[in-house]
């Protein structure tokens, strides 16, 4: 422990005295007259060592750094070093009189070596250096490889909390584990022929192992992947299962193999990640496409550095089996013509049904793979496979009856030889049938072992249609053994509703989950399996699913012909529609408003704990959720108005769709509207198809912002819907009462995007500017639009109020501004003489001038009365962006030169003066009474972005594309101060009512705060967005911007308005009434909607349109424009949210 503690304290010793050194030898570089490059020689070798030094003791304080801590070469080399740089250090301070000569700055300090002096300490230096590094190499060697290994398995992680899995698919699950797999000396000659066309190397892709119903393809399909797993083969599996969710259908497939081969191979990760990153919508895209990008060519791109062919087999069971006979067809395509990948040697094994689909995605294949018929291979081959099943599985249960029964024991061997053969000959070529036989003989539940051989041999001389009346009945006729006909009724009911659901559900469910949606007690279905347990795999917990054994049971209880013959048929059809009414009771019983507690409407899906979900949407409730409407659909009744499907969308429609929300299936609301829709009957369902085909014509972003947020299907799916929408009048009610004044919603709007807006200084009015050459009034207690400002011939960049609101100016890229009266929307004046386009315009304090900025590198002052051109101030090399009058009307100042980073106009708030700069960072002042320019302020070393002048008009602020905000005299035009601190570019400054404070926010989304006096950072708050518009509160406590109003004291008062961004690690502390925030959800991270929240609490999403350009808040006001031309104001309650 000593010999650790020394070796630390070494370490540290030898870097605290390579930064005196250098401390040193830079004093001398500074004070000797003429410095040498020797001084920079020693700085930069001792400089080396630091960086062994810091590596060091990283290390040694690292979990690896124990073994470290006791080396001896480590102590020594480290002794070594610390009596060179002690050495140094003595040498390096100054005489007495060199201090002395310092105090009164002299400079007399005199380097104390010579060259071949230098030489000598440089060689004690980098030895030092050296042993330092010789001692750490096997240890950095090993930190690197691990390093390496875990950004490969963070890699590998993140890919796969991305890559979508269907759940249950890979033969080494939970739902696959206890599936049998072949028995040893059964199907030789088929798993040997598969081997042989696995290693050799001129085999086609795919295998397809062709097998009618319960030939028993999926048992060789899982001896299959045991096999290749053992011997490192294995790239992955999927089993397919109708009826079980996401394994029914082929849109997790190929993401479901990409995951397992990134989980058998690591390096895969980078080049599935960068796939992902560069393309999030490959996880949802088109088969084809998925399988290419996330399989074939990273697999490609892996076989580079692989030394020979490494043998990769992917085993898909049961293709038959997906729901799509599309995508059937398309995955045979895709699989039989993967291109040859030097390094992999691909092999696809492949099961299913002779179904059609199936035939012709191989018909269209001809040539590209191999087969074998699998209910073709000779009987003699199944007959010795069948013989040894049969032997294998009858002596176990006789053994196990014997231990249990000794007083009535079977003689052995039993059963008899005569037995055994007729079970053979009903097999033949069914291994359903013996796997089913053996399951129902070994079930004491229902009787004895020899009771129930009997049974089964009994079917041998009945008139059989198929072989799985031989397979199933004898199964089932034990649910009506001795009982009368009535009870035998009774018992037939019974199966039809529990089996009937079971064999017909999209997904799975657990006795508990069956329980509620039947409607029945859990003990009354416990009791009913208990007699099915050899054709169902009913778990002994009730919260796991039931499952069939084997698809053929379903095909068996609903086969058409059997209707009339089989006192088990199931109608499909109204079972599925019992299912579908089921769905409907347990909604109407579960679902509500806020089910999750959410409280705040605009809270995200993403914030919410996956355990609330569970907890308060039961596995019945998010079935029934999911696949009601597909019910419905497979019952093909027509619906029709005031139905039990009517009278569920007209109480609970907006329950459905926050469900779906919370169970995050929001993607299957539309299809399912469009699936009902179809369903309609002609003449009988008017008011039902008016309902659901305007839910159809609600907006598509509308939709979706109820999958960020749940509870926005009450607040902005219903805020934003058309108000003729049938929809947004039954849930009238359901419309937030906190909303005071609604957006007008398909009235008088723009006709091309919106480019800004601006409250009037009383808050009566909002004006908007468009790219349709127009400008318009809005009323803010109406929201309606009052006038239309027609005249520009383009489009209109910018508008502003006077100070009094009596005038609205327009500016254009027509060269023109425009004076309006606000009363009666004339045009008063138009002001001409600009040479190109006008980007910015600002009244005077008094509203009798108006200053406008062009591209023409001019700024022109004119007279509101008369339209008079009393100015031109010319100096500036490019364009001016933005103009502004001081604080006494003595002054303006302007600024603000275009370059290709900045594309658009920046707002300019009513009584402060931004101003840009050009491209060398001027900053100009005029005289407004003289004309001339006073000063050019000089000293940024990017574009000026904004300018203020201080309340007393003695100090300018500006800042700038160079991450700062420089304070300037008036009177001199010197810098005063440079406050730092900015990541991004600055984009607007502001001073507080007294002078004493200065604000600045900037690209980053960030205000930061500094004194005036002293230059000192003060305070920094994020708020997330660009600010156009700044300036404080009166009494200094907030900032108000264009996007809200932002606490300086974290003391969060629900008085004031504001809107600003929240993104993660955002303090909501700041933020006070109203805000509107980007919310981020897309998994590119680049989509977001606009949530309005209050007090930093979460309301409203705005519509995807919405414009962040063109927000505004004024007191409970908000008005926002969208790229559609649309401008929303909305008003809301401050009594009902502060109490809320």
């Amino acid at each position: 422990m000593a010999e650790a503690f020394g070796t630390v304290a070494s370490a540290l010793a030898v870097a605290e005295l390579s930064i005196k050194v250098v401390r040193q030898c830079k004093r001398y570089y500074e004070g000797v007259k003429n410095a040498d490059d020797n001084i920079e020689r020693v700085i930069h070798e001792v400089q080396s060592m630091q960086t062994v030094l810091e590596a060091l003791n990283d290390l040694l304080d690292s979990p690896q750094g124990a073994k470290l801590k006791t080396s001896p070469k480590l102590y020594d080399a480290l002794m070594f070093g610390r009596i060179q740089l002690e050495n140094l250090s003595k040498e390096l301070e100054p005489s007495n009189t060199g201090r002395l000569m310092r105090r009164v700055h002299i400079r007399a300090l005199k380097w104390p070596f010579k060259r071949d002096e230098v030489n000598e300490r440089l060689l004690h230096l980098a030895r030092c250096t050296q042993s330092l590094t010789s001692v750490l190499q096997i240890d950095e060697t090993q930190a690197v490889l691990r390093i390496e290994e875990n950004i490969v398995n963070s890699d590998q992680r993140a890919v796969l909390d991305k890559l979508p899995v269907a759940s249950g698919a890979a033969f080494d699950s939970y739902a696959e584990e206890h599936n049998s797999k072949c028995l040893p000396q059964t199907r030789e000659k088929t798993l040997s022929d598969i081997h042989g066309w696995v290693e050799n190397p001129d085999a086609k892709t795919v295998f397809w192992l062709n097998g009618m119903a319960g030939t028993g393809k999926s048992t060789i399909s899982r001896t299959l992947a045991r096999s290749f797993g053992e011997d490192g083969r294995l790239g992955a599996t999927f089993f397919f299962k109708r009826g079980e969710g996401d394994r029914g259908t082929a849109s997790k497939l190929f993401t479901t193999i990409a995951a397992q081969l990134v989980q058998q191979d690591a390096t895969l990760a980078w080049y599935v990640r960068d796939v992902i990153e560069n393309n999030p919508a490959v996880l949802d895209g088109a088969l084809r496409k998925q399988f290419q990008k996330l399989i074939s060519e990273p697999l490609s791109k892996v076989s580079l550095s692989s030394q020979g062919d490494k043998i990769l087999v992917i085993v898909i069971d049961a293709l038959d089996e997906c729901e799509s006979e599309t995508d059937i067809e398309d995955i045979i395509d895709i699989l039989s013509h993967v291109n040859t990948m030097r390094g992999v040697r691909l092999r696809v094994f492949l099961t299913s049904r002779p179904e059609l689909p199936t035939r012709l995605g191989f018909y269209r294949a001809q040539g590209e793979y191999d087969t074998l018929i699998l209910h073709e291979i000779e009987e003699v081959i199944i007959e010795h496979d069948l013989s040894i099943f049969f032997r294998h599985e009858l002596a176990s249960i006789a053994e196990r009856h014997n231990k249990q029964h000794p007083a009535h024991q079977f003689l052995m061997p039993w059963p008899g030889e005569p037995e055994i053969e007729i079970l053979i000959n009903m097999a033949t070529p069914l291994f359903i049938f013996a796997a089913t036989a053996c399951r129902f003989i070994a079930d004491r539940r229902t009787g004895p072992p020899d009771v129930k051989l009997k049974r089964i041999l009994q079917h041998r001389t009945k008139s059989q249609e198929s072989k799985l009346d031989a397979t199933y009945l004898p199964v089932l006729e034990q649910l009506l053994f001795d009982l009368t006909r009535s009870e035998q009724d009774e018992v037939l009911e019974l199966f039809k509703r529990v089996v009937g659901s079971i064999v017909l559900l999209e997904f799975p469910l657990s006795v508990q989950a069956l329980a509620q949606l039947l409607d029945m007690p859990e003990n009354e279905i416990n009791n009913h399996l208990d007699y099915l347990h050899s054709v169902l795999n009913v778990p002994s917990s009730p919260k796991l699913p039931v499952r069939l054994l084997h698809l053929s049971f379903r095909d068996f209880l609903t086969d058409p012909l059997k209707c009339g013959k089989n006192p088990f048929w199931i109608d499909e059809k109204e079972s599925h529609w019992q299912l579908a009414t089921y769905c409907i009771r347990v909604m109407e019983e579960e679902l509500h408003q806020d089910m999750c507690e959410l409280r705040w409407p605009a809270t995200s899906t993403a914030s919410i704990n996956p355990k609330t979900i569970s907890n308060k949407l039961s596995p019945t409730v998010q079935y029934a959720c999911h696949y009601w409407v597909s019910h419905v659909e497979q019952s093909w009744r027509p619906l029709v108005d005031d139905d039990q499907v009517h009278r569920f969308l007209q109480k609970h429609f907006l329950h459905w769709l926050e469900a779906l929300s919370l169970i995050k299936m929001t993607s299957e609301f539309k299809p399912n509207l469009i699936t009902l829709s179809t369903l309609c009957h002609r003449v009988a369902s008017q008011q039902l198809t008016k309902f659901i085909n305007d839910a159809l014509t609600l907006p598509e972003d509308g939709i979706t912002r109820t999958k960020v947020a749940p509870l926005q299907a009450y607040c902005s799916l219903l805020v934003f819907a058309p108000e003729n929408n049938i929809i947004r009048d039954i849930f009238r009610d359901d419309m937030p009462k906190w909303v005071l004044l609604y957006p007008r919603i398909g009235t008088t709007s723009h006709s091309r995007p919106v480019v800004s807006t601006v409250f009037s200084p009383d808050g009566a009015l909002v004006a908007s500017c468009s790219h349709d050459h127009t400008a318009r009034l809005w009323s803010v207690a109406t929201g309606e639009c009052l006038q239309t400002l027609r005249g520009h011939s383009k489009s209109v960049n910018k508008v502003v109020f006077s100070p009094d609101s009596s005038f609205v100016a327009s500016c254009s890229p027509d060269r023109t501004v425009r004076l309006w009266s606000v009363n009666t929307g004339e045009c008063l004046q138009i002001l001409e003489g600009h040479s190109d386009a006008v980007v910015s315009t600002v009244f005077s304090s008094d509203s009798t001038l108006v200053m406008s900025s062009s591209t023409d590198c001019t700024i022109r002052l004119w007279l509101v009365a008369t339209g008079e051109c009393l100015q031109i101030f010319e100096g500036h090399y490019s364009t001016v962006e933005s103009v502004a009058f001081s604080p006494n009307c003595l002054l303006a100042a302007s600024g603000g030169v275009r370059d290709n980073t900045f594309d658009h106009t920046y707002q300019i708030a009513m009584g402060t003066h931004h101003v840009g700069g050009n491209t060398d960072g001027s900053v100009r002042i005029w005289s407004i009474t003289k004309g001339g320019c006073l000063q050019v302020l000089l000293g940024h070393s990017g574009c000026v972005r904004s300018i203020i002048f201080s309340p007393d008009s003695a100090l300018v602020a500006s800042s700038s594309c160079d991450f700062t905000v420089r304070l300037w005299s008036v009177a001199t035009g010197k810098c005063i101060r440079t406050l730092e601190g900015h990541s991004r570019a600055v984009t607007s400054v502001v001073f507080s009512p007294d002078g004493a404070l200065i604000a600045a926010g900037s690209d980053e989304g960030t205000i930061r705060l500094w004194s005036v006096d002293t230059g000192n950072f003060l305070q920094s708050i994020y708020v997330g967005t660009v600010l156009d518009r700044l300036s404080f509160s009166q009494d200094c406590q907030h900032l108000v911007t264009n996007t809200g109003v932002v606490s300086l004291s974290r003391l969060v008062s629900p008085t004031v308005g504001s809107i600003a961004r929240s993104l993660p690690g955002h303090d909501r502390d700041y933020h006070l009434g109203y805000m509107m925030t980007p919310l981020y959800f897309a998994p590119d991270n680049n989509t977001f909607f606009t949530r309005v929240a209050y007090g930093g609490r979460y309301l409203l999403l705005l519509p995807e349109e919405a414009q962040q350009s063109t927000f505004g808040v004024f007191g409970h006001t908000i008005v926002c424009g969208s790229r559609k031309g649309k401008v929303w104001i909305m008003r809301f309650s401050e009594s009902l949210l502060e109490h809320w």
